[in-house]
């Protein structure tokens, strides 16, 4: 009996190989730009999200951690994708549009990060991780409540655990 919440299969989704079936010059990027210089690409920008809702909704991103390079970066990725401007365009543009995005944020008074290296800083190193790892291994019972109070705890015995005996068509007898 069939499910009728159960959502319907997807089944207009792409062959697989389909993409390499594409006739040259079909897709977007494989045509002539619609921007052929980082000045005019970046008046595009500037005006697209100038726009009162591009705004609200870019400033809602960067108040929830999204750093202004990753922003910056989704959008001349996909301006390149959608044949607005060639790759090299974008990497030029890129630093001016970062600039614009920050200033936007300044003058919206909204927290933001500039680059997701700044996240670095505040990650554990590989070598903390290491030793993390050690510490929670040499624990009989990993963590404890009192370990993070700075108390000693109480040495706790572990219950001996029954011995599983094999089961199946080719477990082996007696």
């Amino acid at each position: 009996m069939l499910d009728k919440n159960a959502p319907a299969p997807m089944l207009d989704a792409p062959i697989p190989g389909q993409g390499m079936t594409a006739p040259l010059g079909g897709r977007p990027w494989q045509q002539p730009p619609r921007f052929p210089t980082a000045e005019q690409a970046l008046s595009f920008y500037v005006d697209k999200i100038s726009e009162e809702r591009q705004t609200d909704q870019l400033m809602d991103l960067l108040e929830l951690g999204v750093p202004i390079d990753t922003l910056v970066d989704t959008l001349q990725l996909g301006g390149v994708m959608e044949g607005l401007h060639s790759v090299d365009v974008g990497i030029i543009l890129t630093p001016a549009l970062a600039e614009t995005v920050e200033q936007m944020a300044k003058a919206a008074d909204v927290d933001y990060t500039l680059t997701s290296e700044d996240e670095k800083d505040t990650l554990p190193t590989k070598s903390e991780v290491a030793l993390g790892m050690k510490y929670l291994k040499e624990k009989p019972r990993g963590i404890l409540i009192d370990d993070l109070k700075d108390n000693p705890a109480e040495e706790v015995e572990e219950a001996p655990v029954p011995e599983e005996k094999p089961m199946g068509l080719m477990a082996r007898r007696g």
